[in-house]
């Protein structure tokens, strides 16, 4: 069979002969999401002087991964200003780039942005108000591959940005907490949500060789997710953060619930065992772990993942039977000895 090597980044892929024809179409420059204009404006009087006059939009939504065949659900979170008030009752349109990135943005369909409850607790994600859950159509599903997703508010233009990912039985991946695991310390997040405040400026200190080990498991074609206990209102600064450091490009999951961002065993261990959970239903083999903290043990080991493939970096390291990580730096070598993906993660060209 016929093959391609193609080099995104650090990671070089063998694309097979079915998908050459995509390729070879593809364009030379990326082609950015542009919201569809006019504004249709706003269904409900009290969007347009009660929420919408609170401040900038503050819309998030969760990268998603699922296993080729499954529902493709899409949720979406939209809220205005520093008391992050919901939107309510109005349109949200769907945007997918099913050639990315070179491809044409294609509208996939309409939501209706929630009140208080009226959805329940959907997909473990409960329904607090402003939410979109979007059910991809079965006749309109993504194949296995990765796809940049827009949830344009049709009122003002403003949108969620999120990624999908497809993937086959299999796909091998890799989990990395964020604080304290990437960053040298829990208290930089502080310390940069503080600056921010305070309209000032703070990059939060990383573990040097950290974005090195993670692109050892990416060239051997694993999945990278970033599983945080952060909360979602920071995933912009977070993005930024991974990209600007020089991470590899991947799934970013944040919380949904303020109650999910606790250090206790009813909060983040229990998100994050619930994530891992969903991950490995969606049919992610995850090889590796990383993390820093006792909750990081704790969420790993109560979703069965080895200890022998859970790797702790900072004062915990080797604790409960972990793999003691002492400098990313040391560690690289048993990354590069690992084996390779039998199962590949999809191509994804960048943040």
């Amino acid at each position: 069979m016929r093959a391609l090597l193609v080099t995104v980044g650090l990671l070089t892929l063998v694309i097979p002969a079915p998908a050459l024809a995509d390729l070879r179409s593809a364009c030379v420059s990326p082609v950015a999401f542009t919201a569809p204009a006019p504004a249709a404006g706003w269904r409900r009087t009290s969007t347009r002087l009660l929420t919408v006059t609170q401040g900038p939009p503050v819309h998030r939504g969760q990268d998603v991964i699922t296993r080729a065949g499954a529902p493709q659900v899409l949720i979406g979170k939209f809220a205005y200003g520093p008391a992050d008030k919901d939107l309510q009752g109005e349109d949200v349109e769907v945007f997918v780039q099913r050639h990315g990135p070179c491809g044409p943005w294609e509208s996939l369909g309409i939501a209706v942005t929630s009140r208080d409850g009226e959805h329940g607790d959907r997909f473990d994600v409960p329904d607090d108000g402003g939410r979109v859950y979007f059910v991809v159509p079965p006749d309109r599903a993504l194949p296995v591959g990765h796809y940049p997703i827009r949830m344009l508010v049709r009122g003002d233009l403003s949108y969620a940005a999120l990624t999908l990912t497809v993937v086959a039985p299999g796909t091998a991946a890799i989990v990395a907490d964020i604080d304290g695991t990437l960053t040298t310390r829990d208290a930089e997040l502080f310390e940069q949500l503080w600056a921010e405040l305070r309209a000032g400026r703070h990059v939060p200190a990383m573990w040097p060789g950290a974005p090195e080990v993670l692109w050892a498991w990416a060239r051997k074609g694993h999945q990278v997710v970033y599983l945080t206990g952060r909360p979602d209102l920071l995933r912009p600064l977070t993005l930024e953060w991974l990209a600007r450091k020089g991470f590899p490009p991947g799934a970013v999951i944040t919380t949904d619930r303020n109650r999910d961002v606790l250090p206790t065993s009813a909060g983040v261990v229990s998100f994050k065992r619930a994530r891992l959970d969903r991950l490995r239903e969606a049919g992610l083999d995850i090889r590796a772990a990383y993390g820093n903290a006792t909750t990081d043990i704790q969420a790993y080991a109560a979703a069965g993942l080895d200890k022998a493939i859970t790797f702790i970096v900072g004062e915990h390291a080797g604790r409960e039977g972990t793999v003691a990580v002492s400098s990313y730096a040391a560690h690289l070598p048993k990354v590069h000895a690992a084996p390779k993906a039998r199962v590949v993660a999809p191509i994804r060209a960048g943040w």
